[in-house]
């Protein structure tokens, strides 16, 4: 037993000696790995610019609104109304206080159409607009946001008027309020 002793003693002797020996030779042979070595830097700017946005998209491209005996009241001029609302309107802004208004290219139309803005995200919805070629304000008080409503368009005509067809191009744009 005390020879096996003995060979225990020299075996660990043996190994503290190779240890250090066999450390060194790792980090001889895989310097990156084992050990961080910076050799110079450089350094640049990244500037990120952010323009004026003022997004406005439309669902749907086209709506149409027909007036038919089952919107007439025998006996009155008034014929209608007819309400649409298969179509909204989303928008985008990220600067200061802005607002949506509305026109249509129809100077002279035969018969009325009027838009409301329903359940607007953000902001709010002006009383509802009878269209004109002038720029009437249809949704205020819209800041850095970005919103959507449902556009509910009615139309009505008049009996005298007669038949016919009104073909208005809307123009909704976001100004500063």
């Amino acid at each position: 037993m005390t020879r096996s002793l003995t060979s225990f003693r020299k075996s660990t002797a043996l190994n503290k000696t190779l240890l250090p020996i066999a450390l060194l030779v790792i980090l001889i042979a895989f310097p990156h790995s084992l050990r961080a070595q910076v050799y110079g830097s450089r350094s640049h700017t990244a500037t990120v610019n952010v323009a004026t946005i003022t997004n406005l998209a439309l669902s749907a491209g086209s709506t149409s609104l027909t007036i038919s005996s089952a919107s007439v009241t025998a006996g009155q001029d008034l014929m209608g109304p007819v309400v649409n609302t298969a179509t909204s309107l989303l928008w985008g802004i990220n600067s200061s206080l802005r607002k949506v208004t509305v026109r249509t290219n129809l100077a002279a139309p035969n018969y009325t159409l009027k838009v409301l803005a329903v359940a607007p995200t953000q902001g709010s919805a002006s009383a509802e607009v009878t269209l004109s070629t002038t720029d009437t304000d249809f949704l205020i008080n819209l800041g850095r946001s970005s919103g959507t409503c449902t556009l509910q368009y009615t139309g009505t005509a008049l009996a005298s008027t007669g038949t016919g067809t009104d073909s208005h191009t809307l123009t909704f744009s976001i100004v500063v309020q």
